[in-house]
């Protein structure tokens, strides 16, 4: 018998009989989150709004589910329909948002002696997280990119943008000036890592250069919602540079938790006046926007203050280039090596960034004593609050001798945490629905296996990405790493063997393992894995990480990362 089964609230329908929803969803061309297929990851998690399903029986040794079901939630992976049934997808559009669209030109006004305010309108709402950015597509494949000054979401689905005006700049005087109401643009992303984390209610202190600015406001009025302590520091050469004084003074006046200081370059650095007033940077939750001098300054010295990394959100400006788009995909092998429409190479090293943060701050909240199920409940928790959707892959945090366990191998979820001990932990979430992927192993007490398993470890790590380098396929990597492994007396667990990463979910691509793959990787396709065990003593480390060049991070930035001249 076939069910027919509605997705609320597109109202697209599929039918479903004896198979598992899922496979009913994707013989329908159905764009629909999942990744494991074995009821683990919870990307295919949806609410029954209506209707009767059941559920195939899990596996004893399964893996618990990332994200804990409700009495209303079901997995569709592991999910028969038994009558009609209406569902929901949190946090998921079946219609792919577009990574390229078009807007109009609203308005332009200047609101500084060389600062211009361009409002833009695009054909349908741009769902934009505090702090991203959109690039701006122009001609011959060039591109600018700006920081989204609003929060569009509130104010009518505007984008408003803060451009300084830069003598012979391409973009502020041979295209801005010309612009008028009615005009039509190119836009992609929206992009960036430097966006709100919504994890507690610590003070928020903000650091802005110039129209790094424009970057920070979404972040002050998300702030001033929800009613934070709150204090910006603003540089700039002269009192003209904070062109938006009139809001802030006026922000200041009606909500008491908030203050802001402009500092004129004459009177020091914007760090330098903030660290003289005290703030509790053990606690604080820190944003900053600017020139990438100023951020690595800023970043120094609030650590040596007491900032825990993880809470040090930054975005740099720096020189403009060709979209990643046109600059990236060419690369890709077409059968081991596709990619989903919204891949871009900004959306990729933000969820890289947000994972790497993710899995620092899941670190600090470890504690002696928590089991292996509190900490999975803590992980669960932490990766919602920071924004991700799903996760792609479970969430695996590993106690002492269950640090050698593969990942689909039970675990005690009662194993103690010591206070000599050994921790994996190992994230797979989705950022904006950018596929993340990072893990790491953390020694409590000093234990010399254990640190020499972390040691040993990095340097397995480090050392098969510098064979990649030389051309090496995939099996040949871990040809490398296996004998890279014995030379420190360790043994690799050949069972972790690396995989893809895409714009989520890169199951609809390929599920190859980076070990069997006969050809070199390509650099923002594959994630590189690392296991290692003792051989005689129950002993393991795990690191992961994108495969991408040494230089990636700030090259790739420099090409593609505009500062709008």
């Amino acid at each position: 018998m076939r069910y027919v089964i509605e997705l609320s609230p597109s109202g697209k329908t599929f039918e479903a009989g004896d198979e598992l929803l899922l496979d009913a969803m994707l013989a329908s061309d159905l764009a629909v989150p999942f990744s494991c297929r074995r009821g683990a990851c919870g990307s295919c998690k949806v609410v029954v709004a209506e209707g009767e399903y059941r559920a195939r029986r899990l596996a004893p040794d399964a893996p618990a589910p990332c994200y804990p079901l409700a009495a209303n939630e079901m997995l569709l992976c592991q999910s028969h329909a038994c009558t009609d049934m209406r569902l929901e997808i949190p946090g998921w559009s079946l219609d792919t948002p577009a990574l390229v669209f078009d807007a109009r030109v609203l308005s332009k006004q200047a609101i500084g002696p060389d600062v211009i305010e361009l409002v833009l309108l695009p054909d349908a709402p741009v769902a934009v997280r505090a702090g991203q950015y959109l690039k701006f597509r122009l001609e011959h494949g060039d591109m600018r990119s700006f920081s989204i000054a609003n929060l569009p979401a509130e104010d009518g689905g505007r984008l408003v943008f803060q451009i300084r005006r830069v003598s012979g700049g391409y973009f502020s005087e041979g295209i801005l000036d010309g612009l008028a109401p009615g005009d039509r643009l190119q836009l992609e992303g929206p992009f960036g890592a430097c966006t709100w984390q919504d994890d507690d209610a610590a003070a928020v202190v903000l650091f802005a250069t110039g129209t790094g600015y424009a970057g920070i406001k979404p972040i002050l009025l998300t702030a001033l919602k929800r009613n934070r302590e709150v204090t910006l520091y603003w540089g700039g050469a002269h009192s003209a540079d904070f062109y938006d004084s009139a809001f802030l003074d006026q922000a200041a006046l009606e909500h008491p938790r908030f203050r802001w200081h402009p500092v004129r370059s004459s009177e020091g650095r914007v760090q330098e006046v903030a660290l003289s007033h005290g703030h509790p940077w053990e606690v604080a939750q820190v944003y900053a926007c600017g020139n990438g001098a100023m951020l690595s300054q800023v970043r120094t010295q609030c650590l040596e203050a007491g900032l825990p990394g993880h809470r040090f959100v930054a975005e740099a400006f720096v020189a403009s280039g060709r979209s990643s788009a046109e600059t990236v995909l060419p690369a890709f092998d077409p059968i081991w090596e596709k990619v989903g429409p919204r891949y871009s190479l900004d959306g990729m090293l933000a969820a890289r960034e947000k994972s790497i943060r993710a899995l620092a701050a899941i670190a600090s909240r470890l504690k002696v004593g928590m089991t292996t199920g509190q900490a999975l409940e803590m992980a669960a928790g932490q990766l919602q609050t920071m924004g991700a959707s799903h996760t792609w892959h479970p969430t695996y945090i590993r106690f002492g001798a269950d640090t050698v366990r593969p990942p689909r191998e039970g675990i005690d979820r009662q194993r103690r945490l010591r206070p000599s001990d050994i921790v994996v932990v190992d994230l797979g979430p989705v950022w904006d629905g950018y596929e993340g992927d990072y893990g790491d192993t953390f020694v409590f007490g000093d234990s010399p296996l254990h640190l020499a398993c972390t040691t040993a470890l990095h340097q397995v790590f480090d050392e098969t990405r510098q064979a990649w380098l030389r051309g090496l396929t995939g099996r040949e990597l871990y040809d490398f790493a296996e004998q890279s492994a014995v030379a420190k007396g360790w043994r690799l667990a050949r069972n972790l063997a690396g995989h893809r990463l895409a714009d989520f979910p890169h199951a609809l691509f390929e599920s190859k393992q980076l070990a069997e793959l006969e050809i070199p990787p390509s650099e923002m396709a594959w994630v590189l894995e690392i296991q290692l065990c003792h051989p005689t003593e129950p002993v393991g480390g795990f690191f992961e990480d994108m495969l991408m060049l040494p230089t990636s991070v700030t090259a790739r930035q420099d090409a593609e990362r505009g500062n709008g001249h």
